[in-house]
């Protein structure tokens, strides 16, 4: 097949639903859908070892130098801190989902997998849901299109090899303007449906866009980094403290929780790393917002593709209605009160 390499871009939305939100009719009629997205990336990030310029900064807990390009110097301080993930915080979320029934998604970067496959029977044996970011972790808009197409492909054959499943979606992150055509093309190639992208921050509930390929539509499941762990090594955009992260899950689970009560149900995305919320003071705190929110009997806590299957089944793709297309002025007049 011909790869299209070119930006997929949609025209920008600004209304989005409106005032016409659909009720995605969560299971037993939830009032808000909760997931928690485990990135598993460590060692597929910038690395000297992989002939990258430089070693990885983003989301370090305390960099301890600026990094250098074009100069091939490791810094093992700042490596350190990104193992303590899959060395302490990979078995502990895995115990906290475990102890608390919680079902999850891993967002696995295979090169990662790679290196820790004492890990692969562990999460697979959990009942997790494993989505695919890629080969490596990387800011993709300074990667080329055709390379980035190489290594998606590659990286959902390694995926199977590795661990037998293949990828309902995809959740790249740091992603470039065409990351989403390419690995919905690279899905195609494989012969796989592509049945949602994480790749969006635009709103609290799943809606449709046109599809890079086919007529089907693509399904976009919103992330938020608002209330990811990333914040906390976000420098001055982020809690200060675990029990301030706590606070920001707990208010805004509340909103959503209220909004659904009052009609319309919501979905809540929890991004975590385990080399950040792995570490012991944030893990309790985390935990201690599972077991709030586990008190709720009307509170659907799902895989990510679970989720993407419910809510397609109940707002089915509809052409005209696709966000990123120019859309009708909607005809609603304001309600005072109205959510």
């Amino acid at each position: 097949m011909t790869v299209d390499y070119s930006d997929f871009t949609l025209e920008r939305e600004f209304i989005g639903y409106g005032y016409d939100t659909p009720d995605p009719k969560w299971p037993n009629g939830a009032k808000v859908a909760v997931n928690f997205i485990v990135q598993y990336n460590v060692g597929a990030e910038m690395s000297i070892d992989e002939g990258d310029e430089t070693f990885e900064l983003y989301l370090a807990e305390l960099p301890t130098g600026q990094a250098k390009y074009g100069q091939h110097v490791r810094d093992d301080m700042v490596e350190n801190q990104y193992e303590y993930g899959p060395r302490v915080g990979v078995p502990r979320l895995l115990e906290l989902f475990k102890r608390h029934d919680i079902p999850s998604t891993w967002n696995i970067y295979t090169q990662a997998l790679e290196k820790t496959p004492y890990w692969c029977k562990a999460i697979v044996a959990s009942g997790a849901e494993l989505s695919l970011g890629g080969k490596r972790w990387l800011d993709y808009m300074k990667v080329k299109p055709e390379d980035e197409y190489k290594m998606a492909c590659e990286s959902i054959d390694k995926l199977k090899e590795l661990t037998g499943a293949t990828p309902s979606g995809w959740f790249v992150d740091r992603r470039s303007n065409a990351s989403i055509s390419l690995y919905a093309q690279a899905m195609a190639s494989k012969g796989l449906p592509l049945v949602y992208s994480s790749d969006n921050q635009s709103d609290d509930i799943p809606f449709w866009t046109r599809s890079p390929v086919g007529d089907k539509g693509l399904l976009m499941l919103p992330m938020s980094y608002d209330i990811s762990d990333a914040k906390f090594l976000l420098k001055a955009k982020g809690p200060c403290s675990p029990v301030d992260y706590y606070e920001n899950l707990m208010d805004t689970f509340e909103c959503l929780y209220d909004e659904g009560v009052a009609g319309e149900p919501k979905m809540m995305t929890i991004v975590l790393h385990p080399h950040i919320i792995g570490r012991a003071a944030r893990m309790q705190w985390l935990e201690k917002f599972v077991q709030h929110i586990k008190t709720f009997p009307d509170v659907w806590i799902a895989r990510r593709d679970d989720i993407a299957k419910h809510f397609a089944s109940v707002v089915p793709y509809d052409a005209d209605k696709a966000f990123g297309q120019t859309p009708a002025v909607p005809d609603v007049p304001y309600v005072a009160g109205k959510v």
